[in-house]
């Protein structure tokens, strides 16, 4: 009965002794964690600032609000001006962080700034737009073809009926 008894005080007196210690190493985990996701937040700041440029979620807002714009000739270019200035930039900007965040780790986006500091890189961002822009372009045509070809094959098949012509 003395042992089990000594044996439950050794046990509580070691395990408060060794409180603070793992305290201590829990506070240096977690301060490691916010230093490497710190350092995360920064290159993907740095990486966005490399494709994009600085101004990217301004642009971005710019083309959304043209395409509405044409849509509302009758509206005032101060009202399209207000909304330009009342459009949060840091929230475009924090989603697309995210996404780097979601499929990229640190190493990774080092890594891709590297790339892209090379002038290989340099080229691939300077060409870039054009090529999305262009494969925009491809992607709508090849759409519309695979549209016309379902239609006339669903015609084809008596799923839709042929317009009656005059």
């Amino acid at each position: 009965m003395k042992i089990k008894l000594f044996s439950a005080v050794l046990l509580l007196l070691v395990s408060t002794m060794n409180t603070p210690a793992l305290a201590q190493s829990k506070l240096a985990t977690a301060q490691q964690i916010n230093n490497q996701q710190i350092e995360k937040t920064n290159n993907i700041k740095q990486l966005m600032a490399l494709i994009c440029g600085k101004e990217f979620s301004q642009q971005i807002n710019s083309q959304v609000i043209n395409g509405i714009k044409s849509e509302f000739p009758q509206v005032s270019q101060g009202f399209w001006n207000i909304l330009l200035e009342e459009i949060n930039n840091d929230e475009l900007n924090s989603e697309m962080m995210a996404n780097y965040s979601k499929h990229y780790t640190n190493e990774e986006i080092k890594g891709i700034i590297a790339f892209y500091q090379t002038p290989l890189g340099k080229k691939m961002i300077k060409i870039l737009p054009k090529i999305s822009q262009e494969s925009i372009e491809v992607l709508q045509k090849y759409g519309i073809k695979v549209a016309k070809r379902a239609i006339q094959k669903l015609e084809a098949e008596g799923y839709i009926d042929h317009p009656q012509k005059n």
